[in-house]
């Protein structure tokens, strides 16, 4: 709910300052299949049925959708707002990587957020789903799972700083879309001159 809130913001307010829906028609994203593929399957695969069907495979499948999703944003890279997208994955690549394909979560900030069944799952088990229980075993835990915004809520999550830094690149990318016909409409009066009389 807070990313679409911040994407709504960012839409909002590239509108009020000379942005046009209208726009979004000249904007366009390279190998947009692997980007909506990569962002399908990981919807699917976080299901309850999604889990048991994959199993142990979960978090290879997912690692799978995050390489994906980084080919995607570099194909992409001179999009305004990607860079900023890209790095923000990155962090979460690497600390996923760094701890076999799950992310580490502080159960604190999950019963902070909510989300009190899910954090005791995560205390009982050790793991949920892509994520492992914080801890002394864990690795890179800075990037971890931790970040609360406390005036969020229930509405909010644990977040990392890679989530972070990700959310305010898919704000940038979203006030761009409505702005990148602006550049082209600019392009093609360029290099024009006004007609003289005869």
């Amino acid at each position: 709910m807070f990313v679409l809130i911040v994407l709504a913001c960012a839409l909002c307010l590239s509108l009020a300052t000379g942005g046009r829906l209208r726009y979004i028609e000249n904007f366009q994203l390279k190998a947009l299949p692997l980007g909506v593929g990569a962002f399908a399957v990981q919807l699917l695969i976080f299901t309850s049925r999604g889990e048991s069907v994959l199993g142990t495979l979960l978090t290879a499948v997912y690692v799978l959708t995050l390489l994906m999703l980084l080919a995607f944003l570099l194909v992409n890279r001179r999009v305004f707002g990607v860079p900023v997208l890209l790095v923000g994955l990155i962090l979460n690549v690497l600390v996923i990587g760094a701890n076999r394909g799950r992310m580490p979560v502080d159960p604190q900030a999950l019963v902070a957020t909510g989300q009190v069944s899910r954090a005791e799952e995560l205390v009982r088990n050790g793991t949920a789903a892509n994520v492992v229980l914080m801890g002394d075993q864990t690795y890179l835990n800075l990037l971890g799972d931790y970040i609360v915004l406390p005036f969020l809520g229930d509405v909010g999550s644990a977040y990392s700083v890679g989530d972070l830094v990700a959310l305010v690149g898919e704000a940038a990318l979203v006030y761009g879309m409505v702005r990148a016909g602006r550049k082209a409409h600019a392009g093609s009066t360029k290099g024009r001159h006004p007609a003289t009389r005869t």
